[in-house]
């Protein structure tokens, strides 16, 4: 299946554009669907500066129209949605500086969390610890345009229903990890007796 912001059946007289490689100044001519040129005179592989890549942060498509981004490339794109539904939060949150420094710290965690447990589906996890204590979530995401499985995989995991898959069971275990040390962080003498559901969790509450 195309991705449906990059069928050409949509195309308007922009679909060919040039723009100057930020290495040498080269101009190099991009199509609209074309991820990235490499630039003929340095040799520098240029991203399309009109796309928007944060789609691979949640799209299932993502691997298909990227794979061939370097991974180093595509990692740093992937953070766009994060930082979008960051300044989303941020947004629903103001004068409420405390509630936004808790979610903060919960994705700081959470994100820590995956990166050491090697499991879950950090997306999903980072996104529902932004989300935690924001109003109607779901027209939040739907308002950035993230893919249905993405709210619905984020919406799992805030209402804290019934995991089906092991890819599931380790994102809510990191879910509420996360959320339990970054209240354990915000007000230690709250929470002497509590047991963490990761290894990796155990290991930062122990510390």
């Amino acid at each position: 299946m195309q991705c449906p912001g990059q069928d050409n059946r949509y195309w308007d007289g922009e679909a060919v554009f040039e723009t100057p490689c930020p290495h040498c100044g080269n101009v190099l001519e991009f199509f609209k669907d074309d991820s990235q040129r490499s630039c003929k005179q340095c040799g520098n592989r240029v991203l399309n500066p009109r796309i928007d890549f944060g789609c691979a942060a949640y799209c299932s498509h993502a691997e298909q129209c990227l794979g061939s981004m370097p991974p180093k490339l595509l990692a740093e794109q992937k953070n766009l949605f994060k930082d979008k539904l960051s300044i989303a939060v941020r947004k629903q949150l103001l004068g409420k500086e405390e509630l936004y420094k808790k979610a903060t710290s919960r994705t700081e965690i959470a994100e820590q969390l995956c990166k050491d447990e090697q499991r879950g589906d950090m997306a999903a996890v980072l996104a529902a610890t932004l989300l935690l204590d924001c109003n109607n979530p779901t027209a939040l995401l739907e308002a950035l345009k993230a893919d249905a499985g993405m709210i619905k995989a984020i919406v799992k995991l805030l209402e804290n229903k019934g995991n089906t898959s092991d890819t599931e069971q380790a994102s809510a275990d990191i879910f509420y990890d996360a959320c339990l040390l970054a209240d354990i962080k915000s007000d230690p003498q709250k929470h002497t007796q509590v047991s963490c559901k990761t290894l990796s969790g155990q290991k930062v509450f122990s510390q």
